[in-house]
């Protein structure tokens, strides 16, 4: 059981600290647009892409920490 939270609370950090990091990145190329879409001159990863993946990390993960908490209530 400790190992399931272990993970899960880990996977919460990641979450957050991608979109924070993505945030950060974000910030330093002054919150362009310019490279994030195929069509355009050169291809990058953008930092969009991190904020994306972290905030889809985040309320999935939360939700197996809480049903993890009611499966612990009720044994």
């Amino acid at each position: 059981m400790r190992l399931r939270y272990l993970i899960r609370f880990s996977l919460l950090a990641a979450g957050f600290a991608l979109t924070t990091s993505g945030l950060l990145a974000w910030q330093q190329i002054d919150f362009q647009m310019s490279s994030m879409w195929p069509m355009a001159e050169e291809f990058s990863l953008h930092p969009v892409y991190a904020i994306v993946f972290g905030m889809a990390l985040i309320p999935p993960t939360l939700w197996e920490i809480f049903v993890l908490e009611s499966q612990a209530q009720r044994d």
